[in-house]
């Protein structure tokens, strides 16, 4: 985004006043405005000058007059054709988690993808609301889809509701992740499925019978893959159990204990997420095992923290700059008109073989 598209020292009003007339002219909102409180996040000032500004630029006739419970309408004569807007590749992200929170793969994925953006002319943001991961989204999508002017979106760990609305609305999206069965969305997303049976095969190869998988409270369909894989090495003898935790450390130590605690526990685990493993390896120490010596490890997520833990995980990896690519060749094609781009949607990860996996004692 421009530096001159954000208000600078003096007047705010006046500041906020230049802003909001250019962001309108370049078509960034086309009928109606946000809302006030997400004016104010946008310009980074308080709902008292926002209102202020609302009312100069009502004055000034950029807006309609105002309409008790309903957002501002930007006057007919200023506003853009759609064809104007589409010029530009300008592009928003949906996530439920804010950017600080992301993992440091999607972190440099979304570094590369905004830069990629940049360099064509477009322009990208990262939004998470609230109500994101409620049951009924719909609503609040609607509203929040039409205020924030965008040619296409990313959906980040987007449950089956955003999906399907985005969908049944035919909004212009790529799925960051896989789509819920029914849904025919684009997508891009790592093979969970192919990756986690390659990670049992190569437990069974070893000589392991029970090997545990790791799951994570949000169930997105990328993980229902991954424990469906892990369980299609078909044979004798090899027994694959999900073990489901909370989020928590806590919840992740319980869940070890329940698992360890069996009379005939797993002697490998697969974990999903790459925080699970820090904590795994800390409740083996604390039980008393080793790792590979006791328990083995593979990781079917990586972050680069894992490089610094002894021994270092064995799991799989991709490269976020090669996933941006092809996440910016898709968007374009999106916008472009075409709803089905072409291309393989799924990414193979390149294996890491570290020291955390070996045969069963």
């Amino acid at each position: 985004m421009s530096d001159g598209w954000m208000p600078q020292r003096g007047s705010l009003v006046a500041e906020c006043l230049r802003v909001m007339c250019l962001r309108i002219e370049a078509g960034e909102w086309s009928e109606y405005l946000p809302g006030e409180r997400r004016l104010a996040e946008l310009l980074q000032v308080g709902r008292d000058t926002v209102r202020l500004t609302l009312s100069e630029l009502e004055h000034e006739g950029w807006l309609e007059p105002a309409e008790a419970g309903k957002r501002r309408r930007i006057s007919s004569e200023r506003q853009r054709s759609d064809h104007a807007v589409l010029k530009s590749l300008r592009i928003g992200m949906l996530s439920p988690q804010r950017l600080e929170r992301l993992s440091q793969p999607m972190l440099l994925e979304v570094d590369h993808v905004r830069r990629a953006l940049a360099d064509k002319g477009g322009s990208f943001e990262i939004f998470a609301p609230g109500w994101y991961e409620s049951k009924q989204p719909g609503p609040r999508l609607a509203d929040f889809i039409e205020g924030e002017r965008r040619v296409a979106w990313i959906l980040h760990r987007s449950s089956r509701p955003v999906q399907r609305w985005f969908a049944e609305n035919r909004v212009p999206c790529l799925v960051r992740g896989t789509p819920y069965e029914g849904i025919p969305l684009p997508f891009l997303d790592i093979d969970w499925r192919a990756t986690a049976r390659h990670a049992a095969g190569i437990l069974w190869r070893l000589g392991h019978r029970k090997v545990g998988v790791l799951t994570p409270p949000d169930r997105l369909r990328g993980v229902e893959s991954a424990v469906k894989g892990a369980g299609e090495i078909h044979e004798e003898g090899f027994e694959v159990i999900e073990l489901a935790e909370n989020g928590t450390v806590g919840g992740l130590q319980r869940v070890f204990d329940r698992a360890m605690a069996l009379k005939h526990p797993p002697t490998a685990l697969i974990a999903t997420r790459a925080r699970q493993v820090a904590t795994l390896f800390g409740c083996a120490t604390r039980a008393g095992l080793r790792v590979p010596e006791d328990l083995s490890f593979i990781s079917l997520a990586r972050e680069p923290f894992l490089e610094y833990l002894l021994p270092e995980v064995t799991g799989y990896r991709s490269d976020p700059a090669v996933v941006a690519k092809q996440v910016v060749r898709r968007l374009e094609q999106l916008v472009a008109g075409n709803i089905a781009p072409g291309g393989n949607p799924w990414l193979v990860p390149d294996g890491v073989k570290g020291g955390s996996v070996a045969k069963p004692r």
